[in-house]
């Protein structure tokens, strides 16, 4: 802070340039002119984000009940990212809109943890 308040002194009670100022205090002018134009140094929390919700949250709990059941399957006889979402397609029709990508994310997601 101390710097930020040295910077500031030279700029507006002295009346240096920028340039000036960056060289003696050995700053890049972007930082000099970054600590110039901010009147209000003191950072505000950031705001919590809300949760948004997935076009797979619907799925999600019969896709993991798949998954849970394909822990006791040999691994060539369990499902594939492509084998969840044709199967959700078939047994969901139009009311089914998720693409491929999101649920080939959710499944390596979930079988990481």
């Amino acid at each position: 802070m101390a710097k930020i308040n040295s910077i500031r002194s030279k700029y507006f009670n002295e009346g240096k340039r920028i340039v000036e100022i960056a060289r003696e205090t050995e700053t890049d002018v972007k930082t000099v002119k970054k600590y110039i134009l901010k009147d209000d140094f003191n950072t505000q929390p950031p705001q919590a984000k809300k949760a948004v919700k997935s076009k797979l949250d619907p799925f999600k709990e019969e896709i993991d009940c798949w998954l849970e059941q394909d822990k006791l399957e040999r691994r060539k006889q369990r499902h594939t990212a492509l084998r969840v979402f044709k199967r959700l397609q078939e047994k969901h029709g139009d009311s089914f809109d998720c693409s491929y990508r999101l649920v080939a994310t959710y499944i390596l997601s979930s079988r990481k943890v």
